[in-house]
């Protein structure tokens, strides 16, 4: 006759993953929410330098515009469009002259 010690005793022990496998996991899971981390806020939060090069494009609508090359018209679309090209640039964008970057900035043209 068996006894209830006997029956627990006999029961197969459950195991769970092993260590090695639980480290990997953990490993994968913290790769993948810090590189999403750092994507995000490269993203939407670190600031960037942004340049424009403002006089010369003011001279070279001056220039367009003495030569008769561009109608006032024209001269007020293209001085409009330079305008946009600024303000759609995001929040996290600092824009900047050309005349004080020295390199390695990205140059906003209309």
């Amino acid at each position: 006759m068996t006894t209830d010690s006997d029956q627990k005793n006999t029961l197969p022990v459950k195991r769970g993953p092993g260590l090695i496998v639980t480290a990997f996991i953990s490993l994968m899971v913290s790769l993948l929410s810090a590189t999403v981390v750092v994507a995000v806020y490269d993203q939407r939060y670190a600031q960037k330098v942004v340049a424009i090069d403002l006089k010369g494009y003011i001279r070279s609508q001056r220039d367009k515009a003495v030569n008769n090359e561009v109608s006032d018209d024209e001269l007020r679309r293209n001085i409009d469009a330079m305008e946009a090209a600024l303000l759609a640039e995001p929040a996290n964008h600092t824009v900047l002259l050309k005349d004080v970057v020295l390199r390695n900035a990205r140059e906003i043209k209309p």
